[in-house]
């Protein structure tokens, strides 16, 4: 770093703005869980061709910026993830930051001031100790979800208060009978025993001279609910527990600390059970009133007891759950008096209920994606999940919704006792709350659905963790699911911080040998079936996800640090696989799941693919050495980028000598070929050619499962087949992408063939592993970013950007944007009258190259793309 030049300080960038200043922490809490926050910016011009050449931050103890601590000028052209130029945070610390940049004019404007505060970085910061409710421990069914408060008393007027709180289990926390944030089912699910997420909230404005009341719900969520198909509880331990530190500063510059402490009462209410598969039960009469408040009576209730602090205690620093939409249902009476709901999408989240009953009456509601042949529920393919709520009223008008659990549906049946009104019926959709970055849209209504349903299948499935599926007895972190999805998860909502977390976790998970679970958190998933091969534990293009997920956050967000921090698992995994080798140099010699429900598959066993699964994990064994030599070479380890950029060379050469002729025969073995670099360079051309006769030959329809179909549209298209790109795509014939949406599908299947053609459902052929809402398949939206719309990073986090639009089949227009880190992409293109218009803009910091499309030539000249915007015409021809 340097100091800048008096020079340098007289120029000026004045139209060039530094804004949105961040750190990594996408919390949105009041403090941030890291010592040395990574900052980032983006740029703001109303004139073109801004690229940032250097810049400088300085820190400061107030908003003054007296005394200011300077990095000094840092020569780079990134907006995104640079270091803490001060010394680190201590706990409670607040510090203030800003940042300007330089410019090919000058120096910009210092930004605004951002404030960065931290929370509690040290064990030896916590004075509380979980407490629990003694009788409720040791539980082996649901039960009646705990209670506890505490009343204390602040001499003076509260100026500044923190409330520091996680829980072993799902908690809901309030003061003074006002709950302290929006988040739901906090602290979500991770690796408990190793890694317990806690949130600091600003509870400053929810207390009040005098007695104030602190007080929490627990509920059991992951730690102790139930958990798989086995429904194992008690997982994690055997009680639910608080942990919770509010920390006050008074007006007279005293403090106040209320711990979590045996001096806490714990009692019941008015929720009986409440699981995350079975749903919740409430008795609205056992309601205690006025537990939350000052001056309850709490004599009757019990003495919580402590437990020894947990270890691994970090603040959440991803979006927290909450309820991020609310639909109004159609509701319809059925002869038997039952209310229907249909929600008019596949959702995940739970019913609102307005209703006015006498006392002791019931209400209770059931849910599932879809209906049976008599149009009612069809609740089987939930195995052992109950999904419903009950509730009895304590009499009158009462606000009904369950507490400490979550359903995937889009339709419910509400049985009311008689005398009860249901006056208004509300759909809260939940999900992890991650910004909307991306968007898509063409010509064509059917795919526009299908990338709202590649939507909503992630945002029902982004909750805590990255799950397969929101509504059955399951909802686990199955690796595969995200290895095949991640490049469309960052490109639709903000993911970074969420899969870095998720990714925390894998590396706790992963075994001494570099083993990734099958499930992240771990679970055990119990006995698998029978196979013709010892099972590793793992699975090619599962356990992959240690390498594919970071390589996708990189490409997305830009962020080495991210890269680093991951990279160990990254490397642990592939030696792993490379150890797994036989001496023919392919993994051979363990039973593999394989191209997961491959359409061709027997519907029992959807691990018996048309592509070889020995052929699908060396080629994945390949790919994932390919993706650790890149990021080796970004993190500037030669050595490494070296040894596994050779490890993906003669990997591949084995699978190809061992596999090309069979590679040829499915859809899969010639997308992975194409994609994983398998196939030799002299023969890319025959094998692109193979896959599109095979397209052609299948009459348009898809034959790829998890683990081929995220490769299939890339491969055809990076081989120049297009025409056979968009015949996969706009197929309607099942199996296929719109053959799902023209059977009015809302989110995506886990099976192509959910639906049969004439409307029914074999629940029997397919067993009950049936879901309607598993986004593997919406892995299609990556290629309609990148290709159908031609938006696409060339370089990590969108600092350079490839346009390059491939119309095709019937569409006579698209375009995609996508949020990124230095601001806001689009492209979109419209063909009429011969002509090929491409408008495109790109944002402050960024440059740009246009490839037009094959049998297209530009009118004007193009050479590199400036940020702002641009608008290109083209004719058919060949040429620029």
């Amino acid at each position: 770093m340097t100091t800048p030049s008096s020079e340098a300080l007289r120029t000026a960038d004045t139209p060039t703005t530094v804004t949105g200043l961040r750190t990594a922490d996408d919390s949105g809490l009041v403090a941030t869980a890291y010592p040395e926050p990574r900052l980032s910016w983006s740029l703001t011009s109303d004139r073109p061709d801004v690229l940032q050449h250097a810049y400088e931050v300085q820190v400061a103890t107030d908003r003054s910026f007296s005394g200011a601590v300077s990095g000094g000028e840092v020569e780079s052209d990134v907006v995104t993830d640079h270091p803490w130029p001060a010394e680190p945070l201590r706990s409670r610390d607040v510090r203030y930051w800003r940042v300007r940049v330089r410019t090919d004019l000058g120096w910009t404007a210092w930004s605004e001031p951002a404030r960065v505060e931290a929370a509690l970085l040290d064990d030896i910061d916590w004075t509380a100790r979980p407490v629990h409710v003694p009788s409720d421990r040791d539980r082996s069914s649901p039960g009646p979800v705990p209670l506890l408060r505490r009343e204390f008393g602040l001499p003076a007027e509260p100026v500044s208060a923190r409330l520091y709180v996680t829980s072993l289990g799902v908690h809901r926390a309030a003061i003074n009978g006002r709950t302290v944030s929006d988040d739901l089912l906090e602290p979500g699910w991770t690796s408990y025993p190793n890694r317990l997420l806690y949130a600091t909230y600003d509870v400053t404005g929810l207390l009040v001279p005098g007695p104030n009341t602190v007080s929490a719900a627990v509920g059991d969520g992951w730690y102790r609910g139930h958990l798989t198909w086995h429904k194992k509880r008690n997982v994690y331990g055997d009680t639910s527990a608080l942990l919770a530190q509010l920390e006050v500063t008074l007006a007279d510059g005293s403090t106040v600390t209320v711990v979590t402490d045996d001096q806490w009462r714990g009692g019941y209410g008015d929720v009986l059970a409440a699981d995350l598969y079975d749903g919740c039960e409430r008795d609205l009469r056992r309601e205690p009133l006025g537990w939350r408040l000052p001056g309850f009576d709490d004599s009757s209730w019990e003495q919580a007891a402590a437990l020894p602090l947990p270890t691994g205690l970090t603040q959440r620093a991803h979006p927290p759950v909450r309820v991020v939409q609310v639909i109004r249902p159609e509701r319809r009476t059925l002869p038997d008096g039952t209310i229907a709901v249909d929600a008019g999408e596949n959702i995940t989240g739970w019913l609102r209920l307005r209703i006015n009953g006498p006392a002791g009456s019931t209400v209770t509601v059931k849910h599932a994606e879809v209906l049976d042949g008599d149009g009612r529920l069809l609740t089987s393919i939930l195995r052992g999940a109950r999904a419903t709520d009950q509730y009895t009223l304590s009499g009158g008008p009462a606000e009904l919704e369950p507490d400490f659990t979550f359903h995937g549906f889009r339709y419910a049946e509400i049985d009311a006792s008689p005398g009860v009104t249901v006056e208004r019926v509300e759909v809260a959709v939940v999900a992890s709350d991650l910004p909307r970055i991306g968007e898509f849209h063409c010509s064509d209504k059917r795919v526009n659905a299908l990338y709202a349903n590649v939507v909503r299948s992630q945002r029902g499935n982004f909750l805590a963790v990255p799950t397969d599926c929101p509504q059955r007895d399951e909802r686990l972190g199955w690796t595969g699911d995200i290895m095949a999805f991640a490049p469309t998860a960052c490109a639709t909502f903000d993911s970074r911080s969420f899969l870095d977390s998720w990714l925390t976790d894998l590396a706790i998970e992963q075994r001494p040998d570099g083993a990734v679970p099958l499930v992240i958190p771990d679970v055990d998933l119990g006995e698998l079936p029978p196979m013709d091969l010892p099972f590793a534990g793992t699975a090619a293009g599962w356990g992959d996800a240690a390498t594919v997920v970071p390589a996708a956050l990189f490409a997305a967000y830009g962020q080495l640090s991210l890269l680093d921090r991951h990279y160990a698992a990254m490397r642990a995994w592939v030696e792993f696989t490379a150890g797994r080798l036989d001496e023919d140099g392919t993994w051979s010699g363990n039973a593999q799941l394989g191209d997961w429900l491959d359409p061709a598959a027997p519907p029992e066993d959807p691990a018996r693919a048309t592509t070889d699964s020995a052929y699908v994990a060396t080629a994945f064994v390949a790919h994932s050495a390919r993706l650790l030599a890149d990021a080796a070479r970004a993190l500037g380890h030669a050595a490494d980028a070296e040894r596994y950029a050779a490890l993906h060379r003669r990997t591949a050469e084995s699978a190809w000598r061992k596999w090309g002729d069979h590679a040829r025969t499915t859809q899969t073995g010639c997308a992975l070929a194409l994609e994983f670099g398998i196939a030799p360079a002299a023969e890319r051309a025959a094998v692109g050619e193979a896959l599109a006769a095979l397209v052609r030959a299948h009459g348009g329809r898809i034959a790829t499962g998890f683990l081929g179909t995220p490769f299939v549209l890339p491969a055809l298209t990076s081989t120049g087949h297009t025409t056979e790109a968009y015949q996969l795509l706009l197929n309607t014939e099942c199996p296929g992408w719109l053959y799902q949406v023209e059977r009015g599908a809302t989110t995506m299947w886990e099976r192509w063939d959910a639906i049969r053609p004439d409307g029914t459902i074999d629940t029997e052929k397919a067993g009950t592993m049936l879901s309607f809402n598993h986004y593997a398949y919406g892995a299609v939206a990556a290629w309609l970013n990148q290709s159908v719309a031609g938006l696409r990073a060339a370089a990590p986090g969108y600092r350079t950007i490839e346009i390059a639009p491939r119309p095709g089949g019937t569409l006579t227009s698209a375009g995609a944007s996508i949020a990124t880190p230095y601001g806001t992409a689009s492209v979109a293109w419209s063909i009429s009258g011969g002509t090929l218009t491409v408008n495109a803009d790109l944002p402050p910091g960024t440059s740009g190259r246009f490839l037009p499309p094959e049998g297209w030539r530009s009118v004007q000249a193009v050479g590199g793309l400036g940020s702002g915007s641009h608008r290109l015409v083209l004719r058919p021809g060949t040429g620029s």
